[in-house]
């Protein structure tokens, strides 16, 4: 009964999907990701807070806010949501206009944050990774593949004879150039832990968590072919074409973690020299 007054309420503004148990809950967000949940405290598996807790203690679902709709309101049980990672919490009976109005403020609060958080780990021109996210979030990434004894590649871009391209046909013509070499490298670069970043001008950085030697090489030269096959025109470059040279490296996570994710990289931008002295337009490593 409650579940469908809440959705009788809500239906008209938002779009809504309901859940039997809190076991049945956890299950739908990790894998709908919402954008809210309303919780009720009791329930007849697991409990509202335990719910929360494991929402909150979960990467993919720890930024989505919970409100508990909840009758059981005294200090310790309104301390425990809090403790729990709740955002906010309305008491039943349910004003609908109340209760309508705080989601959509924790709505826009949660968009204005991840507006902030593109803003400041993507660049503004490619969309892809910067070098904010390159310093803040990969080493988090790698810590994580080091625990698992996992593997890390890397591979370094270059955009062939680009200061030629942008001397042809101008600088606007080149940001275009980098859009559709960036977004054909973000669309060969698929698994979801993947991580493209623009590193600076015309040079792009892949990393691979959890990724052998072989992966690594593999998807460089895949790089490497998909943009030659876009055939972008450049009278002076290779083929009158738009190329890139490729320079990859693979080490352990644990030694990441040792010497720091630049060592990795300089590994990678050793072979990016390669390449681009053994005639560019390849990827060596």
């Amino acid at each position: 009964m409650s579940r469908m007054l809440l959705e009788s309420i809500l239906e008209l503004v938002f779009t809504c999907a309901t859940a039997e148990s809190g076991e049945e809950a956890i299950s739908y967000c990790e894998a709908n990701l919402p954008d809210l949940v309303l919780l009720d405290m009791n329930m007849p598996d697991i409990s509202g807070l335990d719910v929360c807790s494991a929402l909150k203690a979960s990467p993919e679902t720890n930024h989505i806010p919970v409100i508990f709709v909840t009758s059981t309101m005294d200090i310790e049980s309104e301390n425990a949501c809090w403790e729990v990672g709740a955002s906010d919490f309305v008491m039943k009976p349910v004003n609908a206009s109340t209760l309508t109005h705080r989601i959509k403020t924790h709505l826009q609060n949660k968009l204005r944050t991840e507006f902030l958080k593109m803003m400041t780990f993507h660049d503004q021109l490619t969309g892809l990774y910067n070098r904010m996210y390159l310093t803040n979030e990969i080493p988090l990434l790698i810590k994580q593949v080091a625990r698992d004894k996992g593997t890390v590649g890397a591979i370094m871009i270059d955009i062939d004879y680009f200061k030629l391209f942008n001397d042809t046909y101008g600088h606007l013509e080149g940001d275009i150039c980098l859009q559709k070499v960036a977004q054909i490298v973000s669309d060969t670069v698929k698994r979801p832990k993947d991580a493209v970043i623009r590193f600076g001008g015309e040079e792009f950085l892949v990393v691979l968590p959890y990724i052998d030697h072989q992966g690594t090489k593999l998807v460089a030269h895949q790089l490497v072919e998909a943009v030659a096959k876009a055939r972008i025109p450049h009278g002076k470059g290779i083929e009158n074409r738009v190329s890139i040279s490729a320079g990859f490296a693979v080490w352990k996570a644990t030694d990441v973690v040792e010497d720091d994710v630049a060592a990795l990289i300089e590994d990678a931008d050793i072979s990016l020299f390669e390449a681009k002295e053994l005639g560019r337009n390849q990827a060596k490593g």
